[in-house]
This record gives structure tokens, sequence and C-alpha cells, in this order.
């Protein structure tokens, strides 16, 4: 067979010692184990360690786990720390040093004496939680005064916020971490490291048989987490024990298994004694002589429950006889423990763990019932069973023992003394009944032998048959025992003995004592199953002994031990459903022997012996099973068959009867009333029970004086109460004759009043059958009251009568009374909110208006001792029910009857206002009572954290419930009044909360919870007594919620929360060191830091330094910590915590903190090196972590690879050099691995299909994805480096293209339906009051937008809600939410693909063109995209006119370079069709979508003009085509152009019209571009029929005459407009002949604006808006226009321009005049400035060709025609002087607006001999007008 490998349970050393691989530590394992999810054991590396080979062997033989050295370790040590598998360290900066780390390893082997390679194993995981170990030392200085100055205490006050430290050896942080570095220090650690390992070696293999023999695994099949452990706990069994059926094992399985642990017991208990011998000087302390000590006993425990859990798979069979012999040699020696001292606490607290184990192990291997079975020959056998009976050595050994403990007076084995005198007992009674039957036997065979003698015949022949010979009767196994122990004779020693153990109760005493410690509360050191296995065990016992030691007070109440535990009311809960078969009040209801001897024993002696009973029936009825065995109690309850009273003394009508039988029986003659009858008893209910016993009732005397009597009298107990809990508050107490109940006893009947309707409410399979039986309940008890009161009333009544004393000075009992009350209306919460609420009001517990509440009254006291600390418990638990239960019922108040018909509502007549007023007492209660918790003085540190943890609980649930859904003040829809959201009540309480501990006088307030920061220090670190932690980690980890809650809304409300703020990072440190401390604490720890640096990040100024305020040694301690990602369990939840708080650390300016995490390195030892480490990540930074396991992506969930790409992207944002880093050869594989992911991505709306969760993930992963590759490529472009990566982008846009663009996963009909049915379903509620506000984050899912978890409470009492199929209203909000999830994914894809396609147009443009492709497709598609119908949302209009932006800028890009297509016909087609898509275009809501719309249409109509990408194509499809784009172009002029001009028109006489002069430019320049498409001048009829249908012409010299009445403070904007509309309408000669024939030049002449332009201000340089603007209308619009009129109709239109020139004289000769050359210009002086523009220029290139075409005309009609006075000869001369002096031409050019300015500063076309472009053009145009003019030219 091949040898094992210890590869998993020790992987190589260098990959531990790199931080490559963790090992896993029994700690780590033993934590996993006690997780209430199984999330850790589950997890790959926990499950591969469990299911190891190697390991198993470990675990059947605890002996090997740390055996001593042999040569075979010492070569296998050798061969690990070699330097071919280790490297040995070469540079100072190395994490490790393999020599120290040898040495250490030595050192531990010799002093521990464990061989050297489970000694190199402890070492590693000592070096690898370092970090831990540091963070879990001493306090520093620093740390000191950070407190106190957080605390509001100087150096010389004394706080309670230190009372659980020792301040006095505080040291500095430098002199904390040199002592840390020591060797001595180290060595300490190392060999605390394994203590701690052999406990907790010990401790999972405890664990481990628990998790394998929990059976009720395979009964959850609904979650796949339990699923996956119930399959691990099956393959654990098979392959570890060879159990092919863990759950019905066979016997002798573990037989084994049980003999290797009895064999580590001596050495354990031995080592504990003994102490660390090779060890002394600095090496050897206190506490670790304390830890060695504990050590030995803890693993001593631990091996014994293992012990006990095997032999309960007996089931009560007899153990293997040399388990039983080896056990008892094992006591003997060790004297059942009873030397066992606690010198120590953490010693003293494991004392009765060991007693009690070997204590319930000795009761199970001598198993007494079993065993009195068999002596009494009432057992079968099974064939491989062999009972120690059957051994005289084995039972000599016991009674040996058993003696020599009783003779020692060995308290701790009374029980097993008790137990081995029963079996004694039987065995003598056995033996004696055998002697009498030999007896019998003789004289019979000497009576047959002489009449065999006597009779004739031949002997029978054959075998004879020994069975009942007296050979066989004599034999027996312990026959021989009882002669050795003089035991056969006289049994007198056994009685005797038996009399000595239970002798003042002493056996039932140490069983209650047990009890204890075997139950399920903080006192109970097991884990709660095995706990209550342990007591089945201690009550077997009892039953046994009941024949012996009958009915009496000893027995019973180790019996109310036994059952309970020490369980009360509120450690009742739902989690004990799960183990609810295997409790022990479940075995006890269906034992009929046990409910014989005791149960219905003590109802025999009820009421008279009144506690006995209650407390049974108060114990019995906290059974959670949901069968029929839990009815038990009720039935006897509600028909209760007798009355047990003392004789009234002036009672005689009896007579006696049955005298015969000498009975002592009697039948009464007259009426008995229970209870005297006031004088308003006539007028009881029908229904109330008289309480009269009636003549003729049979009876008999229980006592000799007769004074106690017996009654046959059937009746309801629960009544019965009822009726004496109300008479309790008469002033009289001669009114009951039962007498009046004490203190005591009232407070024992409410305390199971309400048990047992809390027990019955958990039961139930819903909440309609929970309320129905506790109204049941309710109303039983209230059967015998008036008709005014009920048990409730009653209850109250009983509150308010004991509440009136003095609560500081009361008696134990009378608190004892408040407690039960508050227990009571707890449980009657749930099933009468209405009548426990309105009676809040009035409880004088609460502050009111008036009047303090007297609660204040205890809380002077300081000392909470027993019963004052369990009343102030059970009043916060209540109070914090009533809090849940006004969140909880918001909506099922809001729908009132509605929802309740055919029977009353349970919140009739309680309204909203009594809610918050008694809530806002409650905040004001809760407020005060921290306040005190640091100055009270407890029995137990326990219970202070039990009052923190739920006093805080109440202070964050009423601020979360109230902030974190709706919104508290919404407005109506019908009215400006507020809407009251469903949490409004709870307002006034959270704002009390917010305001209290927001304003500077809250320091006090905040002392209390960091204190509670402070118990890091006081973590228990027993792996025994496992209740223990989750009161101390519920305290921490309530109280960190409570301070995120806290800054998150102040932050929300921008209130001002400077000194929260302050106090948080003064004590940040304490938070870092909480997360190191347990796995408990991580993520509200992780939620504190991060709502600290977010609240920091959003202030104005520089926030506080995180790392400053943690220190440099403790930040990097933490950090090493933190950089471990839950390893090596990497748990999703606990990964993607770490890593969002990374991201929030890089996004919120914390820069030092954030070089730790990119860089790995400390400021201190980033300083300490070259500059370059400050931008240098190590191998072991977050940053390298980061990316190595991106490169594996595909391996990972979704959920991490978006926190990965999260944190990434955050660090690539605000830390641009870490670009730099992710682009090396060895680090950018990433890169090529997110590439491929997504390549293989699927469609969102594909996965969806089968997970749509899966499907928002991958969007967003895609959109992370996305964001990365843009800004590697922007770096790439502004670094001018390599643009490869950009080109490899390019081929893996599939996704994106496909995907990115439309936001398909919205669900509109899913919302639309969902709102409307939920409204309908719950009146007065609407969908908005379940919306998450901002205050809290949200992850994409089912929690996503509206708050599910607030929904299953506050819903939960509607079947509706859930459905018959799990089809319910919650399927569909949980589908609404993974809607939005994923509508939110695609909405960040598109915005990230949006970044990604502009980078690389700017990366790759113009050189590579297979860019072009998709960007012109994702402009159409996003033009596709918006012409669906669009949910009315406001993120998708926001969405709509995004993706029109995307395509506009992608056009323009593509336009810029020339690349858009020729044929633009389908392009057309979209751009068209979005637009005629657009209802009301020049609408307020769609005006600015639509001009991006129209900018689109001229982009696109322009680039195809100007564009060179022309592709060939066949001539039948060029013409088709080519059709296709005119009759596009027809329909833009008729419905955008015509049409859109005209409206516009229409508007703008409109005051509130939201059009700009901008909107006609626009429909202007569309008109030029769409003149300009080839083909088009075949059409002017078509579009002059166009223009002609919408009057345009008209319209436009309308608007140009309606200008100056329009102006925008004096700049008559809109004669410019449509002067430049009708000139492109003049571009077309047809239209041109058109407009002249309809007067067009008449009209613009006689418009009033044209008389401005006549004036001689007019210019280009004009300060005036609007002579300027004349001027433009002058040279940009009626010249060029007058030239097209010109060019259209020649001879025919020349008189009327030149008439219409000559109108214009000023102009005319101040075109002239701006050309004069410099210096000799008629007009200007030499000072004056004198510039050149291009518009000027443009104006004498217009009037040049007009006045030559003008007099070329003029020749041949020089009568119509008349002359224009311009002198172009002068100008001529001019423009020859501009265009040789250049240098002056360009100085004197003066550019008009941004576009002018930009072509300034553009470089001129090569070979045009000028410097800009905008010299070339006015060059050109000059060059022009030099043409036109010389006299040369034709």
């Amino acid at each position: 067979m091949a040898s094992l490998t210890d590869r998993t349970y020790f992987p190589p050393l260098e990959e531990c010692l790199a931080g490559q691989n963790i090992v896993l530590s029994w700690k780590l394992v033993a934590a996993a184990f006690s997780d209430d999810s199984y999330d850790r054991i589950t997890s790959f590396a926990c499950s591969a360690f469990l299911k190891d080979a190697y390991v198993h062997q470990l675990l059947k033989a605890p002996s090997k786990a740390f055996a001593p050295s042999t040569a075979q370790t010492k070569a296998d040590f050798e061969a690990k720390t070699a330097a071919i598998n280790v490297t040995p360290n070469t540079t100072p900066d190395e994490q490790y040093d393999i020599k120290q780390i040898k040495g250490d390893a030595q050192w531990l082997s010799k002093a521990a004496k464990v061989n050297e390679v489970a000694a190199l194993r402890i070492v590693v995981v000592e070096f690898q939680s370092r970090p831990n170990s540091h963070l879990a030392g001493p306090l520093s200085t620093q740390d000191l005064i950070n407190v106190q100055q957080a605390a509001g205490i100087d150096g010389t006050q004394v706080s309670a916020v230190f009372s659980t430290l020792d301040t006095s050896l505080v040291a500095d942080a430098e002199a904390i971490w040199t002592q840390f570095e020591t060797e001595s220090c180290r060595r300490q650690r190392i060999l605390a490291t394994y203590l701690s390992e052999r406990r907790h070696f010990m401790c999972s293999v405890d664990k481990l048989l628990s998790f394998m023999f929990d059976s009720t695994l395979g009964t959850m099949k609904e979650d796949q987490e339990i699923q996956d452990a119930d399959s691990l706990r099956k393959e654990i069994a098979s392959k570890a024990f060879g159990v092919q059926d863990v759950d019905h094992p066979k016997g002798g399985s573990f037989d084994d298994l049980l003999s290797n642990y009895l064999g580590v017991l001596s050495e354990c208990i031995d080592r504990s004694q003994t102490g660390p011998e090779s060890l002394e000087g600095a090496d050897l302390t206190e506490d670790l002589e304390v830890d060695w000590a504990r050590t030995g006993l803890t693993e001593a425990a631990h091996a014994m429950t293992v012990m006990f859990q095997i032999l309960d798979l007996a089931q009560g069979k007899f153990s293997a006889p040399t388990v039983v012999l080896n056990w008892f040699k094992f006591v003997e020696a060790y004297a059942f423990l009873e030397p066992l001292q606690g010198a120590h606490d953490l010693i003293a607290e494991l004392v009765l763990p060991l007693k009690s184990l070997v204590c319930v192990i000795s009761l199970k291997l001598i198993n007494p019932e079993r065993a009195i079975r068999y002596l009494d020959q009432d057992v079968d056998l099974d064939d491989h069973e062999d009972p120690y009976v059957a051994s005289s050595e084995i039972l000599g050994q016991i009674h040996n023992t058993v003696l020599g403990a009783a003779n020692a007076n060995l308290t701790s084995a009374n029980p097993i003394v008790f137990a081995w005198c029963l079996i004694l007992h039987q065995m003598y009674v056995a033996y004696q009944e055998r002697l009498e039957r030999r007896d019998t036997i003789q004289n019979q065979r000497a009576q047959d032998g002489y009449e065999l003698n006597n009779r004739q015949g031949p002997a029978a022949l054959g075998r004879r048959n020994s069975a009942g010979s007296i050979v066989s009767i004599e034999k027996s196994a312990y026959d021989v025992f009882l002669a050795t122990a003089n035991l056969g004779g006289d049994v007198q020693v056994v009685k005797e003995l038996a009399m000595t153990v239970t002798a003042g109760g002493q056996v039932h005493d140490l069983i209650a004592e047990m009890s204890q410690c075997l139950g399920s509360t903080q006192a109970g050191a097991f884990l709660p199953v095995v706990g209550a296995r342990m007591r089945l065990v201690l009550l077997g016992l009892l039953q046994l002994s009941y024949p012996l030691i009958g009915y009496q007070s000893e027995p019973v109440t180790s019996l109310l031990a036994v059952l309970s535990g020490g369980q009360q009311y509120w450690d009742l809960s739902s989690k004990g459903l799960r183990y609810a078969s295997e409790d022990v009040t479940a075995a006890a209801l269906v034992d009929q022997q046990l409910l014989q001897n005791y149960v219905f024993q003590s109802l025999s002696r009820y009421p008279y012996e009144f506690l006995p009973f209650i407390n049974l029936c108060r114990a019995l009825s906290a059974c959670l099973c949901q069968d029929e065995r839990s009815e038990i109690v009720m039935k006897s309850l509600l028909k209760t068959p007798s009355l047990t009273m003392e004789q009234p003394k002036s009672w005689g009508g009896y007579s006696l009867v049955f005298e015969e039988d000498n009975i002592d029986a009697f039948k009464t003659s007259e009426d008995i009333p229970l209870f005297v009858s006031p004088s308003a008893w006539r007028r009881r209910s029908p229904n109330e029970e008289p309480f009269t016993i009636p003549a003729g009732t049979f009876g008999r005397f229980l006592n000799q004086g007769g004074t106690v009597v017996l009654l046959e009298y059937e009746h309801s107990t629960l009544a019965l109460l009822g009726k004496r809990l109300e008479a309790n508050l008469s002033v009289d107490p001669a009114d009951a004759i039962l007498g009046l109940l004490s203190p005591d006893e009232v407070a024992e009947v409410i305390a199971f009043l309400a048990t047992l309707l809390r027990a019955e409410s958990l039961r139930a399979t819903d909440a309609d059958t929970a309320v129905e039986t506790g109204l049941t309940i309710l109303r039983e008890a209230s059967r015998a009251l008036p008709r005014t009161k009920d048990i409730i009333s009653v209850v109250c009544d009983t509150l308010d009568s004991f509440m009136q004393a003095d609560l500081s000075d009361s008696e134990d009992g009378n608190i004892a009374v408040l407690s039960s009350c508050f227990q009571f209306l707890h449980a009657a919460l749930p099933i009468c909110p209405g009548r426990v609420w309105s009676y809040m009001p009035r409880c004088d517990l609460l502050n009111t208006e008036s009047k303090a509440g007297r609660l204040t009254r205890i809380t002077a006291n300081l000392d909470l001792y027993s019963e004052r600390f369990n009343f102030l418990s059970s009043a916060v638990k209540f109070f914090s029910s009533l809090v849940d239960s006004a969140r909880d019922s918001a909506v099922q108040r809001k729908a009132g009857a509605a929802k309740h018909k055919g029977s009353e509502s349970p919140w009739l007549g309680t309204s909203d206002k009594i809610l918050s007023r008694v809530c806002l007492s409650i905040a004001q209660a809760a407020v005060d009572t921290l306040e005190n918790t640091s100055t009270w003085r407890f029995q137990s540190e326990l219970h202070r954290s039990t009052l923190v943890r739920d006093v805080v609980k109440i202070l964050n649930d009423l601020v979360v419930y109230t902030f974190s859904i709706g919104n508290p003040e919404a407005k109506s829809d019908d009215s400006e009044a507020p809407k009251k959201g469903l949490t409004a009540c709870l307002k006034p309480a959270a704002k009390y909360v917010i305001d209290s501990f927001l304003s500077t006088s809250g320091t006090l307030r905040l002392q209390p919870l960091l204190a509670t920061l402070l118990v890091v220090y006081q973590l228990p670190i027993s792996s025994l007594y496992s209740q223990r932690l989750p009161i101390i980690s519920g305290r921490l980890t309530t109280v960190l919620s409570f301070a995120t809650t806290l800054l998150k809304v102040a932050d929300h409300f921008a209130q001002a929360a400077s000194a929260v703020q302050s106090q948080l990072f003064q004590t940040a440190f304490l938070a870092a060191r909480l997360y190191a401390a347990d796995d408990l604490f991580r993520r509200a720890s992780f939620y504190l830091l991060e709502g600290l640096v977010e609240s920091a990040g959003k202030q104005s100024n520089e926030p506080p330094s995180l790392l400053g305020y943690l220190g440099s040694h403790t930040s990097r301690s933490f950090l090493q910590v933190v950089a471990k990602l839950d390893r090596p369990f990497d748990r999703p939840q606990m990964v993607v915590g770490a890593w969002k708080f990374f991201s929030s650390i890089l996004r919120n300016r914390q820069p030092w903190m954030a070089n730790c995490l990119l860089t790995g390195k400390t400021p201190r030892e980033a300083l300490a090196s070259d500059n370059k480490a400050l931008r240098t990540p190590s191998s072991d930074s977050v940053l390298s972590a980061a990316i190595s396991r991106l490169q594996s992506i595909k391996s990972i969930s979704s959920l991490e690879i978006m926190a990965l790409l999260d944190f990434l992207t955050s660090a690539q944002n605000f830390w641009p050099w870490t670009v730099l880093v992710t682009q090396k050869q060895e680090t950018a594989k990433y890169l090529d691995a997110l590439r491929s992911y997504v390549r293989d991505l699927k469609s969102p709306s594909i996965v969806a299909k089968t997970d749509a969760k899966e499907a928002c993930y991958q969007a967003r992963i895609a959109a992370y994805i996305a964001e990365t590759f843009a800004m590697q490529i922007y770096h790439d472009r502004k670094m001018a480096q390599d643009r490869s990566f950009a080109k490899d982008v390019v081929n893996d846009l599939d996704y994106y293209l496909r995907n990115a663009v439309e936001a398909t996963g919205y669900n509109a009909s899913l919302h639309v339906n969902f709102t409307r049915n939920f409204s309908s379903q719950y009146p007065g509620c609407s969908l908005d009051d379940f919306r998450r506000t901002v205050l809290f984050p949200r992850d994409l899912g089912p929690q996503y937008y509206y708050a599910l978890d607030f929904a299953d409470t506050m819903l939960a009492f509607d079947a509706g809600w859930i459905g018959k199929r799990q089809n319910g209203f919650r399927h569909e909000m949980e589908t609404a939410n993974v809607n939005l999830s994923l509508v939110e994914a695609q909405i960040t894809l598109y915005r990230a693909w949006e970044y990604l396609l502009l980078e690389l147009s700017l990366c790759l443009l113009p050189q590579h063109q297979a860019i072009a492709r998709p960007m012109l497709q994702v402009a159409k598609q996003c033009l596709e995209a918006n012409q669906g119908q669009q949910a009315p949302e406001t993120i998708f209009v926001r969405l709509t006119h995004s993706r029109a932006n995307l395509s506009l800028t992608l056009l323009q890009r593509l336009a810029e370079f020339s690349m858009l297509p020729k044929d633009t016909s389908q392009l057309l087609g979209t751009f068209s069709a979005t637009l005629y898509s657009v209802e009301n275009p020049y609408g307020a809501d769609n005006i600015a979508y639509y001009r991006t719309l129209l900018r689109i249409l001229f982009v696109a109509l322009r680039g195809s003009n100007h564009s060179t990408n022309s592709t060939p194509a066949a001539s039948g499809k060029a013409t088709e085509s080519s059709a296709t784009l005119i009759q596009l172009v027809l329909g833009i002029l008729d419905r955008i152009v015509a049409q859109g001009f005209r409206t516009l028109v229409t508007l703008v006489h409109e005051a509130s019209s939201p059009t700009t002069p901008e909107d006609i430019a626009l429909v202007t320049a569309i008109l030029q571009a769409c003149l300009a498409i080839p083909g088009v001048e075949q059409c002017e009829t078509q579009i002059l029929n166009i223009m002609a249908a919408y009057d345009v012409s008209h319209v436009a010299t309308s608007l140009f005459s309606w200008a100056d009445k329009l102006a925008d403070k004096g700049d008559p904007v809109y004669g410019e407009l449509s002067i430049l509309f009708l000139l492109e309408l003049s571009a077309l000669p047809g239209v041109a002949e058109q407009l002249a024939c309809d007067g067009l030049l008449s009209r613009i002449t006689s418009a009033n604006i044209t008389d401005f332009m006549r004036r001689g201000n007019v210019s280009p340089f004009a300060d005036n808006a609007g002579a300027a603007r004349c001027y433009g209308i002058w040279a940009k619009g009626l010249l060029p226009l007058l030239l097209n009129l010109l060019q259209a109709l020649g001879a025919t239109v020349a008189p009327e321009i030149a008439y219409v020139l000559s109108q214009f004289p000023n102009l005319l000769q101040s075109s002239v005049d701006r050309f004069e050359t410099p210096g000799l210009s008629r007009t200007l002086s030499r000072e004056t400035p004198q510039f050149i523009t291009l518009i000027a220029v443009s104006e004498l290139h217009s009037l040049a060709l007009l006045t030559r075409v003008l007099a070329a005309l003029r020749t041949n009609n020089s009568r119509d025609i008349p002359d224009i006075e311009w002198e172009a000869g002068s100008l001529l001369e001019n423009v020859d002087y501009w265009l040789t002096s250049r240098k002056v031409l360009r100085e004197r050019l003066l550019p008009l607006g941004t576009r002018e300015s930009d072509w300034r500063a553009t470089k001129a076309s090569e070979g045009s001999g000028c410097e800009n472009k905008l010299e070339e053009k006015v060059v050109s145009q000059l060059l022009a007008v030099r043409d036109v003019l010389d006299n040369e030219a034709e």
C-alpha cells in the first residue's frame, strides 16, 4: 500500500513561507465547525482537508498528531527544509529566514517533545499568523491616548472604559514592536500556537463527530450549502471510518476510535499536572504555565466528549468490556478527577465539564438500565454484544473503583456510586432468586429420582438436555464477583452506600449542577445537541432510581434542572426547532413511566404543592417538537382531573364513603366555591367558569389529620391560573379559598403562561396557526375572568401593581414578577399586538410627556445582580420586540380591515400616534440605559455584554428601520400633504437617537460603545462554552453596525458628525484589531472602516488619515491580515467585502493607506528605499494580488470578479501610475485573460433565461472590463506608446457590439402589473414604500431596488406574499429586483462601452480604419434603440439622450476624417425614422433630444458629401441606392425642414417656447446639406411643391419682418436666420424664380430691419449687437441671395437687384473703405486700427460679382438697370496691396468667432504660402475679387 502524503495537511514549505499557500491550522478548522453556517466547512480548502487520508489517520490515532521525534520524522524534516525545496534567502528584504524557521522548529521539538515535522508545521502556522498576533498584542501609549481623547477623559481621570484593561504596563508602539520581534517573544508565541493547536485538534475531532452524526442535515434540502455539508459528512464517514450509513452505523464501527481516545486521556491529564519541564527562564511565564495546564485539561475534555458521542451511538447497548475495564482503571487512577482544582479562572471553568464528562461516560459504560434488565433476564443481546456484567474481572474493577470513590468521599463520583448501587441491588436480587429456584429444583429432582427408581423399563437413550439443570442455574457470571465482594449473602452494605451518597440530596444537587453545565445557555460547556444527549443519561438515572427514591423534592428539583438545562424564556427561539426531537424534554414527553412518576404525581398534589407542577409544565412546554408529544402538557392543563388543597376551616359538608376499603374517601354534600362571589357575580358572562366544586364530588384525605384533601374535580388549570392571578389583585385575601399566590408563585405562573404561548408560536407551521393557537390559550386562561377582563389585562394590572413598589429596594420575588410580566407581553405581542400596544402608553415604566418612567429607579442602583439583571434584560428585549413589531406591522396596520375579512384586525384601535409616542419613550430609555452600563456592577461581564448588545440593537434598529426604505416625508400624489412612509411612526425615536449621538454633547453616550470595542481583549479563548462567544461577538458586531449607521445617516442628511467621526478615527485601531481577532467581526469591522473613510472623504477639507490613526506597525499588520482575503476558505462574500473596502480606500482620499495597498509598503518602508518604491508594488501587495487573481478570471465567482475589477478600475482612475504596473510583461497577462473572458460571454438575454442574476453579473463585469481597456488605451495614447493593445481590443468587441447599446432587460409589463397588483393587494401601500434609500449600499441581485428583507417581515401576515407554490408577491418582487439589476448592469455596460469606443476612435483614427465600421454600427444601433418605446423612468430618458449624443460624437469623428460612407441611404433611413418617432419634437421634454438628432442628421448628410470612403458597387444597386437616397432626402425636406421650419417660426412668437435660434439654424443647415446631395437638383419641382405646401417663403419673410420685434437684447438674430434660410432655398433656380415671383425682394426691402441696415454704424466691428447682426444679414445673407436670384433669372431680375443695392449706399461705400491701404485712408486717421475680416472679404467678393454681372447686363439695358456707385477701380488697387503685403495682411487679419479663431490656429495647406487656414481663406477670396474686378477678365 502506498504511503500517505501530508501535502494537504502540510503544503510545501516554500509556498507557505512565500504566502502562496495557507496552512489550515486546527484552530481554523475548529472555528469553521463553530459557525452557524457551513460556508467555511464546505469551502474547497476545508473540505479537501477533511477528506484527506493523512488527516483521517490523525483523527483515528490522535497520539500521532503531536508524536515524539523519530528518525523518520527527522529525515522528513531535513527533506522539507532542504535547499532544493526551499530557496534560501539571499537579501535582507526576503519575507522569511529559513534558518530561523528551522531553528525555531528544532527548539519547539525539543521543548514540547514533539516530532520535528509537527513542530515545523506549528512554526509555519505562527509565521503566517504573526500579523494577527501583533494586532492581538497590548495597547500602545498612542492607542491609550486616542481612546482617552475619544472617550472625553484625560490621563488623570478614571473611566469605566478602561475597567477591563491593565493600563499600567502600556508601552510605546516602537517598544512593543521591538519586543514583538525578539526571539524570546517569538518563541513564546510559537509555544502558545503549539498549545492552541493541541487544544483545537481535539476540539476539531469533537466537532467533526457532532457534524458527522448530525442527521438533521439530511432533512434540510432547501439550501445548497446544507446539501453540500450533508454530502461532506457522509463522505468523511465513508472514507475515514468506513461507515456507509452514518445515520445508522453498525455496532462496533467506532470501537477502535473509542479505545484510541481513551488511551490519550492519561497523557493529557499528566501533562496538565506536570507542566513544561524543558522550559525555563524567560520562555516560561505565568500565563504560559496556565495555558499549558489548561491545554491538557481541554484536550481531555474534548477527547472524553468524542468518547461520549461514540458511546451514544450504541443506542443503549453494552459497550466493549475492554473499554469498560480501561475506563474504570483510568477513573480509579485519577480519582474521578476529584483532585482537580481551579487555581486560575481558565482552569477552574474546566473542572465541572470534566467531572460531568466522567460522570456521564461512566454511566454510559455501566449502562444501569440495560444492566438491570440483563440481570432481570429481560433483554435480548445482539449478536456481537458482549456485556461487561458477564465478566467478574470487570465487575470487580468497577466495584473497587466505585467503593474507593465512596470511601474517599469523592462527590463527583456520587451519581456513579448511586447507579452502581442500583445494579448491585438488582444483582443481589437476581442471585437470591436463583438460589431459591435452585433449592426448588433440587427438591423436585430428589422426588423425581425416587419415582424413577421405582419405575420399570429400559433407560432412555440420547443426549441429556441440561436446560434447567442445577449446574446451569448455579453458574452465573457475577456469582464469583458477588462472592469475592462478600455481597452474596447481605446487601446491607449496598443500601448503606446508596443512603450515604443520597443523604442531603448530594446526588441530586450534583445532577442539577451538572445539568447547568450540560445545557444550551451561556453556562453550557458543550454543544447544545451533545449536552442534551448527556442530560438524557442523567434523566435515565433519575428514572431508574424512582422506585427506590420516590417522589421527593430533591429528585424533582434535579429533574427540572435536567429538563431545562438552565434554559429560560429568552432562550427559546426558532433555532431550537432543528434539534427539537433530540432534546431532553422531547424524550421525557414520550416516556410514560417518567410522566407517571413525576409529572402526574405532581399533578395529583397540585395546587397544594403549587410550584413543582407549574415548573414541570413550564419545562415540558418548552419542547418545540412539531408532533403530538407537544400536546400532552396542554391536554393535562385543559382537563385536569383533580384538585388537591387544604381543607377549608369552615367546611364540614361531607360524608365518608367506601369505609370498608379504608381509603379515607368522602363525598361532598354541599357546593364549595373556590372564590368568594362578589356582588357583581350575578352579572358574569355565560361562558365564565364559576369554579365551584359541586355537591356530590368524591375525594379523599391525604394526611393523618385530614387537613389536605384531594377532590375529583375536573377543571381547566389554565382557567384556574388566570382566575387566581386575578384574585391575587384583590384587596381581601379571604376572597380565595386556595389562598393568595406568593410573588414567587405569581412570577412562575406568568412565566409559565409566557413559555406556553411562545413555544406554541414557535411550533406553529405558519403565522395564522400561531395566532390561532395563541388565542386559544389566551381565551382558555381568560375563561373564568369577569367580562371586562382577560388574562392580558390581568397581567398588565399585575405589572402595574408590582411596579408601584420601590424598584431599587424591592425583593427578588417582586422583581421576578416584573420580568415574567414582560416575558408574557413579549409572547402575547405577535398574537394580540393591539392589546399590548394599547397598554404601553399607560405603563409607568416608560417616560411620558408628563412624568418620568419608573425604569430610572432601577438605573440608579449600581448593582445589577440576579433578578435585577433579568428584569432589565427582559424589559430591553421586550422593548426591542416592540420596535420590531412597529416595523413588521406597518403594512398590516395600513391595510386595515381590508386584509382581515371575516375577522377583527388585531391592530384595531391602535394608532400611529401611540406607536410613535411609545417608540420615542423606548429610545429615551435605551439611551439612558446605555449610558449607565459602564458604571453598573454586573454578576458577570457576559451580563454586561448581553445588555449592551440588546440596547444598542434597539438604537440601531430604530434608525435603520426608519431611513432604509421609502421616504418618511414623501408627498402624496393628490395633495401637498406629507405622505407617511411605512415606518414614519419610528421617525421621532430615530431622530432622538441620531441627535443624542451626533450632538457635541454625545461623548458620554459614546463611552459604552468605545468600551465595547475594548472587549476585543476579553474574548473567550476556551474551545468549550461555545455559547459565550456569540454573546460577546453579538455585542461587538451590533456596536460596530450602529457606529456605521450613525456615519451613514449623518452623510445622508448632511448632518454634522465631526465629533463622532473624530472619535471613531481615534478608535479605528480597535476595529482593525477586531478584524484580526475573529472571523465573526470581519464584516462589521470592514463596514465601519469603509463607512468611516467614505464619510471623511465627502468633506471639503482634507480628511483624517486612517493610516495615521492606526499607526505604522498596526496598519502594516492590519493590511497583511486583510491581504489574505479570507484564505484559505475563499468565501465569496468575505472576499468581496475585502475588495470593496480596498476600493473605498482608493476612492476617498486616503493617500498613505492607498499607497500601502498598492505597493505593499508602509510609508516608512517606502521612504527608506529609493523613490521608485513609492510607485512599485511588491509581490505581496494587494494590487499584485488583484492582477494575479484576474489572470485566472474564469475560475472565480462573478461576485469576486466584480469586486476585483472595481478595485482595479478605482486604482487606475485615482492612481494613474498603476496603469504602468499593469502594462508590464509579467502582469499584462491579465489583460489577455480579460479579453478572453469577454470573447466567451453570451448575450444577457440568453443567460437571463437560465440565471437572471448571473446575467446581471456578467453584464457588470463586461462594463468593468471595458472601463479597464479604455484606461489602458487612454494611457497608451497620452504616453505615445504602441497602439497594438488597442488594435487587439478591436478584434474582441463582438460582445459589446451585440449587447452594449440596448438595455433590453427591462420588463415593462412585469413592473406595471406588479405595481398595480401590489397596490390592489395591500391598500394604502405602494411599491415605492419598499424602495431602498441610498443610506445603505445595495448590490445587484434579489435585494437591489426593493427591500425584500423588509418586505418579508412586513408582509408575512399575508398568505399571498409567499403563495401556495412559492409564486406569490415575494417571487414577483425578487424578479423585479433582479430585472432592475439587469437594467442597471446594462446601462453601466453602455456607459463603459461608450468610454471604450470613444477612446478607440481617438487612438486609432485615421490610421487604422478597422474601428470605423464598429463606430458606424454603434451609431446606427443607438438610434435604432431609441426608436422603440422607452420606459417612462428618468434613467431611460437620460439613456436615450446619451445614446443620441454617442451617435453624434461617433459620426462627427468619422466625418472629421471623411470616413462616412458615400452611400448613406441606410444611415439616413435609420436617422430619419428616429426623428419621425419623436412625438411633439419641439416640446419642453423632447427638444433637447430632438436637437441632438438634428445634429446627427446634419453630420450624416454633410459628412457623406465630403466623404472619401467610397466602395465600388454594381450599377444597378447604385442606381437603386441613389433613388432611395433621393426619396429619403425629399422626406427630410418635407417633415423636418419645411414642416419643422414653419413650426419653429410659429413657436418663436410664444413667450414660453423652449426653442432657440439654434433650432432654426439646424434646420437651415440640414436644408443646405440636403440640397448638396447629388441628384437632388433633378427633383427641383418636388422640392418647390414641398416648400409651397408649407408656404415656407412667406413664413421666412414674415420672420424677417418680425426680426426687430423678436430681437434678443437688441440682437435681431432671427433676421439673419430667416435670410440664410431663404438663401439656401434660392440655391435651386426654380425655387429662386418662385421666390422672385412672390415679391421676395420687395418684402425684404420693406421690412423694418432693413431700415436698420441702412444706418451708418453697420459694420463687422460694431459695438452694437444689432448693428453687427445687420452687417451679417447684409454680407452673409442678402448679397448671396441677390447673387442666386441674379443667377437664376438673369436680366429679368437685374433691375430690381440693382435697385435693392442702391438702397444701401453706406454699406457699399464702407465695403470699399475697409480695404484702403493703411496710412492712405481718406476716412481713417493713422492711429485708427484697421483690420481685415473674412466676412468683409466675402462681402467684397459678392459685391464684385454682382456689380460686374449687373454692369454686363446694363450694356444691353441701361435704361432699366441703374448704375451702382461702387468704386471698383480703387478697390482693385487696394486688393493688390493686401495680396502683395502678406505680412501686413497677416497682422491686420482679425478672426470673428470661435471657428475663425480655430482656423487661425490651424496650419494652412502646403504650397499655399499662408501661415494659417484663416489667412488661406482670406487670400483665396481676395484673389477671386481681384480676378473679378480685373478689366481683362471675362
